[in-house]
């Protein structure tokens, strides 16, 4: 596939996934690419992390709006909307389910759209200058890209409701101390601290980072004793794994772990 939407660049055991600036961005092109991306590395020993950033593009996806209102004032059945609509929800859920890290990296706006794709990463860093505003529901639309499952988990209910009904506007420091953000980059250390977290990521063994993933998605829904049980299988894959023994190796040895000379674990039944 021909990206329009992104350009990407493998370094050092991640890539690194730029969003690109086309006249009229379509949400559904940009699934479909952004999807294409994910199934492109998902088998692929090169890359052991996906970092999605705002290049010469925002996160930033408001002409879709301006779309949505236009082909409802021309009359368009609700059921045409069906593509666009899977598109999102084949990408959400194709974030949530990948068995490598994706981090989104915000330093510009953060909005509409575009607001829902940022909160779809696993984890979410910005820099100081970066804004978020949610989607407007005074058009009368339902947020979308699971932007329902996900703000209630990182806010509360309460938190949720005040946000999307005000519709307001919040700097990174406010996105952080709400949980919209994970970490606040200063600007001037931005490139700095992403390349240092995406090389940290390509540090770490597989099955751990898998199974950390998949622990903090069921934490959520499940009990303390349910959880108890996936951590005492998780470490039982784990301690069988390929490179969980070259982390331990490395660990006595005092040196780094390389993982170029282990088979990639994605399918590992271990």
């Amino acid at each position: 596939m021909q990206y329009e939407n992104f350009e990407y660049e493998i370094r050092d055991g991640s890539v690194l996934v730029t969003m690109l600036s086309p006249d009229t961005p379509s949400p559904s092109d940009l699934c479909d690419e952004f999807t294409d991306l994910l199934l492109r590395f998902q088998d692929d020993a090169r890359v052991r992390a996906v970092l999605l950033t705002d290049g010469l593009h925002p996160f930033d996806l408001g002409a879709d709006l301006e779309a949505l209102a236009q082909s409802h004032r021309e009359g368009l059945d609700f059921g045409e909307l069906a593509p666009r609509i899977d598109g999102i929800r084949r990408l959400v859920t194709a974030i949530q389910e990948y068995p490598k890290p994706v981090v989104a990296a915000a330093s510009g706006c953060v909005r509409e759209g575009g607001f829902g794709l940022f909160l779809a990463a696993d984890c979410r860093l910005a820099s100081a200058s970066a804004t978020f505003q949610p989607p407007d529901a005074a058009r009368g639309l339902m947020p979308e890209w699971g932007v329902i499952h996900a703000l209630p988990r990182l806010l509360g209910p309460g938190r949720t409701l005040e946000l999307l009904w005000s519709g307001r506007t919040l700097d990174a420091r406010e996105a952080a101390s709400l949980g919209l953000v994970d970490r606040v980059i200063p600007e001037d250390a931005w490139d700095e601290e992403l390349d240092m977290f995406a090389r940290r990521l390509a540090t770490l063994p597989q099955p751990v980072v898998r199974l950390i993933k998949l622990g903090a998605q069921q934490a959520v829904q499940f009990d303390l004793t349910s959880m108890l049980s996936f951590e005492w299988e998780a470490q039982q894959q784990c301690w069988d794994s390929r490179e969980t023994a070259e982390g331990m190796q490395a660990y006595l040895e005092n040196r780094a772990p390389d993982f170029r000379s282990s088979p990639s674990e994605e399918g590992d039944e271990a």
